[in-house]
């Protein structure tokens, strides 16, 4: 949905990091691949991470790596 209702230029290489818990109980693993491949066929400059042991939050350890991709 959004890649058919976002501009193509905005997407073509935009970054995205993708963080999904594989114990996520509110949205199945299955969406946040869907996501991951829907972007990049798009353009987007997708980064995916699926995180075993994870549930529908991260912790905080997460936040140190997610910062310097954001700053990146």
């Amino acid at each position: 949905m959004l890649t058919t209702m976002a501009d193509e230029d905005r997407i073509d290489g935009l970054p995205i990091h993708i963080i999904h818990g594989r114990r996520d109980w509110m949205f199945p693993i299955a969406m946040a691949q869907e996501a991951q491949q829907h972007l990049s066929r798009a353009g987007a400059a997708v980064t995916y991470r699926e995180i075993e042991d994870l549930s529908h939050s991260y912790g905080a350890g997460l936040s140190v790596m997610i910062l310097d991709w954001l700053l990146a």
